[in-house]
């Protein structure tokens, strides 16, 4: 089985990004008068696109601020946390000098907008690991869209046959199957029925090294 390209999603794989997302909607909902929890935003929202997060909300609560208004609060608030908390995920330099070193092409697909990927690039240092950074902000459709990851795979010139994907969320691995690309589910919850469609679940990166889907006769070229 042959891959010349791994793509890796961003919030809940490179960065412990999740606990963020859910506190600034959390937040600013609060600000409008609005209670939500953290379950809430796992089970509505959690790996779309901003503008799908704040359309969800606006339409819930019948909100009197506009999407645009809370899209901007959302983002202040989650990039603030990132700049002055955000932590990388277990295992996540590992991999990519792992990949890198296997001579494998590196992208992400994220649903988070220019500025979250600035944050955290900026609070992760990670601006010369990847040779094609993908947005779904300048996608039609966002995850669970194949789009972003049909982009990917079309600025690094290869195959989806050819590409791994590494995922956190349902959403995220619909988009990526929607792809038709390998794709691996990383997550403590990695053995939760909704991810049966997963070609391969593990608990954290450090586990998706150690694995035997890594071993001699898996073959990068």
């Amino acid at each position: 089985m042959n891959k010349k390209a791994v793509i890796f999603d961003m919030d809940g794989v490179i960065i412990d990004s999740e606990p963020l997302w859910q506190q600034a909607q959390i937040e600013s909902l609060a600000g409008v008068g609005v209670s939500i929890t953290r379950q809430d935003c796992e089970q509505l929202t959690m790996g779309k696109r901003v503008d799908e997060i704040t359309r969800i909300w606006c339409e819930m609560y019948a909100l009197s601020i506009s999407a645009k208004e809370l899209e901007n609060l959302i983002l202040t608030k989650l990039c603030n946390r990132i700049s002055s908390t955000g932590e990388a995920m277990t295992g996540v330099y590992d991999a990519l000098s792992f990949f890198s070193q296997q001579g494998l092409k590196l992208a992400l697909a994220t649903s988070s907008n220019h500025v979250v990927i600035k944050a955290v690039f900026d609070r992760l240092q990670l601006w010369d690991k990847f040779s094609v950074i993908c947005s779904a902000e300048d996608e039609e459709h966002g995850k669970p869209s194949p789009d972003v990851y049909l982009t990917a795979a079309r600025m690094l010139k290869v195959d989806v046959s050819e590409c791994l994907v590494i995922e956190d969320s349902f959403v995220g691995m619909t988009a990526a199957k929607g792809a038709n690309m390998m794709t691996c589910i990383i997550s403590p919850y990695c053995q939760q029925s909704k991810f049966s469609k997963a070609d391969k679940c593990y608990v954290n990166l450090d586990c998706l090294l150690q694995s035997d889907l890594l071993q001699p006769g898996w073959t990068f070229r």
